[in-house]
């Protein structure tokens, strides 16, 4: 899976999903805040690469059938960072409705009405 890491950030070229690192002072220092979870959600380095990797295969999956193992494989790494893989897909659901609805065009108010 195209996810790339880097020393601030992972991004994906499948999903627009990223992670960041937090680096200033204090007791979250180094972890992780991912574009899809709550804010309050701070992650391992580890956990968010799971996070781009899931959101990716998630998506994946609205292209192709997916067999039982990789569901299952899913599921288990969702558990990793304390989530369900139903909660996971409704994160990145309304995530990727809030994107669509930011860029889509505006459209002048003014109909014709007979």
């Amino acid at each position: 899976m195209p996810v790339h890491t880097a020393e601030w950030l992972i991004s994906s070229d499948i999903v627009e999903e990223v992670a960041f690192r937090i680096d200033i002072p204090g007791g979250d220092q180094g972890r992780w805040i991912v574009s899809f979870l709550p804010p309050e959600f701070r992650l391992t380095e580890a956990q968010a690469l799971t996070c781009l990797e899931l959101a990716e295969m998630v998506l994946l999956a609205l292209e192709s059938p997916v067999g039982t193992l990789e569901l299952e494989l899913a599921r288990i790494r969702a558990t990793e960072l304390e989530l369900s893989l139903d909660d996971l897909m409704w994160l990145l659901a309304t995530r990727s409705s809030t994107l669509r609805e930011d860029s889509a065009p505006e459209t002048s108010g003014s109909s014709s009405q007979a």
